[in-house]
């Protein structure tokens, strides 16, 4: 049974959401995807259709009501992909799977406050790297698309 990374549960199966979402939507994992690669097309699927909730749910492994979430659980992205669409723009809209990586940086800037921004563009630094940080900078200079 796969834990978390860096997590301490060995019961906690990150896994498991995306299993079950993707039983519902009749979308196995291939042989050579790796757990990882599958919880991030599901996700992508879901956040497709809209279920921005249900998607950030399956990449973090965790429900949006779980205390144990973290502060990058699913609630952070909820919360970024609700701001978004508050703010009538969508940072990768060609693109789910990378949409969620985009509401994750985007929850972090918003819900971490003015007085918290190089705290917060630190933390898109080190949880989804340079470049999904960039888009999220950039995307407060351009118009939305």
């Amino acid at each position: 049974m796969s834990t978390i990374e860096g997590g301490n549960e060995p019961s906690f199966d990150i896994n498991a959401e995306a299993r079950a979402q993707g039983g519902y939507l009749n979308l196995p994992q291939g042989e050579a995807e790796s757990d990882s690669a599958y919880r991030s097309r599901i996700a992508g699927v879901l956040r497709k259709n809209g279920q921005f909730i249900e998607a950030h749910e399956v990449i973090s492994g965790r429900r949006f009501d779980d205390p144990e979430q973290g502060e990058l659980g699913p609630m952070v992205g909820i919360i970024g992909a609700i701001a978004q669409e508050y703010n009538g723009r969508r940072l990768s809209p060609g693109d789910p799977e990378r949409q969620i990586g985009d509401d994750i940086a985007y929850g972090v800037i918003v819900s971490g406050g003015p007085d918290s921004s190089s705290q917060a563009v630190a933390a898109i630094f080190d949880a989804l790297g340079p470049e999904a940080g960039m888009n999220v900078i950039d995307s407060f200079y351009k118009d939305p698309q």
